[in-house]
């Protein structure tokens, strides 16, 4: 069975995954993106309610079968909406490759910095 790290080399070239592996990987990932976003703006000093921050379609897109070019979109709800944009690679990927995580983190830290804003701060 191959590593995560030699997965997500695989992916990068363009090779295919089994199914089942994708679908855990983006499951993985989106759960560590919206982790990471919900730690980032409890640090700002905002409160928000965890429950208006949801991944767009979630469901649908979740048992994708095959990576796609696509964006997926991070959704922070309520009075002030923000939303975040996530290749579909990103969520594969995020946080064990390098480049990914930094491109993943400034649309984290973009998104924290519009919740900011929004909420008067």
């Amino acid at each position: 069975m191959a590593s995560r790290q030699e997965e997500i080399l695989a992916l990068r070239a363009g090779k295919p995954l089994p199914e089942h592996r994708i679908t855990q990987l983006r499951s993985m990932g989106m759960h560590a993106i919206r982790s990471e976003f919900i730690t980032r703006v409890l640090r700002s000093g905002s409160k928000p309610d965890t429950l208006t921050i949801y991944w767009d379609h979630g469901n649908e897109f979740l048992s994708a079968r095959e990576v796609g070019n696509v964006h997926r979109k991070l959704t922070f709800g309520g009075r002030n909406r923000v939303t975040g944009e996530f290749l579909d690679l990103w969520l594969v990927c995020y946080p064990d490759d390098g480049e990914i995580r930094q491109l993943v983190e400034y649309e984290l830290d973009r998104m924290v910095e519009s919740v900011r804003k929004e909420s008067g701060q």
